[in-house]
């Protein structure tokens, strides 16, 4: 009987930048943009149209940000910061003025993530991992 790996991941360090995301209007030749400036390699993930985004010497399951297809003309990169907790940041968040884009929301196997804006009208998310990958 074969045993079966799971593959984790450090937790993110607390109240750091873990992740960004690069929305484009045509991921081919925003990703070869990227790929020639800074070397960086584009991994498809899932269905949807998103790739992940990684060193081009990362080992596997090492990431850095990922990029998607646009939904609007005026989205923008977004920034995503480690917290131990959606639900307590968030409501930290909004009681400091910042207002809730995307309720907390589940990515399967990797954590959890909200979008907000700050009392200055950026956009910004938060990220709680659940340390699987």
């Amino acid at each position: 009987m074969e045993s079966s790996t799971v593959t984790t991941r450090p937790q993110p360090k607390l109240h750091s930048l873990v992740h960004f995301e690069i929305p484009a209007s045509d991921p081919a030749t925003v990703s070869k943009f990227y790929e020639q400036l800074f070397d960086w390699k584009f991994s498809k993930w899932g269905e949807q149209e998103y790739w992940l985004i990684a060193h081009k010497d990362a080992p596997a399951n090492e990431t850095m940000g990922g990029l998607f297809k646009r939904n609007a003309p005026n989205e923008q990169f977004v920034n995503y910061f480690s917290v131990n907790s959606i639900d307590e940041s968030a409501a930290k968040a909004t009681g400091l003025g910042a207002q809730v884009v995307t309720a907390k929301q589940e990515i399967p196997t990797v954590g959890y993530f909200a979008v907000l804006k700050d009392p200055d009208g950026n956009v910004f998310a938060l990220f709680q991992s659940t340390g699987g990958m």
